[in-house]
């Protein structure tokens, strides 16, 4: 019994911060084949895997009845959208009646992960009643990992995934994929207790690995707490970057950020000792709060180094200083040496990640403490709140 439990946990597909591990064949049994024709499947080939698949239960069972009949060119209650272009699906119905009154949203859709060789794939439902945001046990997001080589795929965790909309306060979170684009927005609703709240609606960048949240219209991630920090808000800023000596062996950068009215805040200027080997991401610039003080900080990407069978990301971290409306940038001159920074609101920490020789993945844990990032510690295959000793 024991070696059966370990083994359905192993066949669920985990992607620790986007690196895609294979199970291994004999585990295949609880896999989804993707049939197709041609050199790589679609977004209806992805489709049809899923809705194929046993034991659906009365919501997809359903959906897969209308998708079959759809693929036949038949009439189907509610209306299917089909775009292959973009890689989305989408179907909505609508009941309007004297004992109904619902909206209903069903969708698909799949990006290329990073490694080239899997892609992950989307399904989320999103329902209204009465014009009101509901959540059930059919709502909400499920993710699979398509594996090219044995055209298969997997479910895949979307907390490991960055999917985990940790607000506290909320309700009822519904979430809409991308046509165009890669982010997921999450728009989340506050519970009874905070009713009358905005909702809190969240970009959820995907970097080919995994999702990155971040706020959309400047909000505090919380129903709990009112607004804190300075007026000016994420929104505010508005950052002019140019890159530097870009082709010589010490590039560097220089960012003018502005407000929304056009006034320079600050104009901020660094260079790297050593040219990355991945200049792609070099330049890109992340508004977050690095700090976690409640004001929105600077994150601008310095490149990538290739490490044996990987790429670690690497940033400088400007930190706001907020006074009497007027805000001063400093470069905290350590945030450049974490490989894979991930800022986390929900453990109060910045985690750095990589994945060791064995295949393992290791989390670095660093805990702000005295506007200094100190180390708590390691853990392996999973992030957790760890305490220094």
């Amino acid at each position: 019994m024991g070696n059966q439990i370990c083994k359905k946990m192993l066949v669920a597909w985990v992607i620790m911060l986007g690196l895609c591990l294979s199970v291994s064949a004999q585990d295949e049994d609880y896999s989804i084949p993707v049939r197709f024709k041609g050199d790589r499947p679609t977004i209806s080939d992805f489709v049809s895997a899923i809705l194929s698949q046993d034991e659906l239960g009365e919501a997809l069972g359903g959906l897969s009845e209308q998708w079959t009949l759809y693929q036949q060119g038949k009439k189907t209650q509610g209306e299917w959208t089909e775009n292959l272009l973009n890689g989305h699906v989408s179907h909505f119905r609508r009941v309007n009646s004297m004992e109904e009154n619902s909206e209903q949203t069903c969708e698909f859709c799949y990006w290329n992960c990073v490694d080239g060789r899997h892609k992950l794939v989307a399904l989320n439902i999103k329902l209204f009643w009465d014009n009101r945001p509901v959540d059930t046990e059919n709502t909400g997001l499920s993710f699979y990992v398509y594996d090219s080589e044995t055209r298969r795929m997997n479910w895949a965790s979307w907390n490991d995934l960055g999917m985990d909309i940790d607000v506290p306060g909320r309700g009822v979170a519904h979430y809409a994929l991308p046509i165009t684009g890669k982010d997921i927005v999450a728009t989340v609703y506050p519970s009874e207790e905070h009713k009358g709240k905005d909702a809190i609606v969240i970009n959820c960048k995907w970097d080919g690995m995994r999702f990155h949240q971040q706020s959309k219209n400047g909000q505090k991630l919380s129903f709990e707490d009112g607004p804190i920090g300075p007026k000016e808000t994420w929104e505010d800023y508005d950052v002019s970057l140019r890159i530097v000596d870009e082709k010589g062996p010490m590039p560097g950068y220089e960012a003018i950020v502005r407000n929304r009215d056009g006034k320079t805040l600050q104009v901020l200027e660094a260079k790297l000792e050593d040219r990355p080997d991945d200049m792609k991401s070099f330049g890109n610039v992340i508004e977050q709060d690095v700090n976690l003080d409640g004001t929105p900080d600077l994150l601008i990407s310095v490149g990538g180094r290739s490490v044996t069978d990987q790429t670690f990301q690497y940033y400088d971290a400007w930190i706001a200083d907020w006074n009497e409306g007027n805000v001063t940038f400093t470069l905290y001159p350590t945030f450049r040496d974490i490989a894979n920074p991930e800022v986390d609101a929900a453990y109060q920490c910045v985690f750095s990640h990589y994945m060791a020789r064995d295949g393992s993945y290791t989390y670095i844990q660093k805990r702000w403490e005295n506007g200094k990032l100190v180390e708590d510690g390691k853990s392996w295959n999973v992030k957790e709140k760890l305490v220094r000793e």
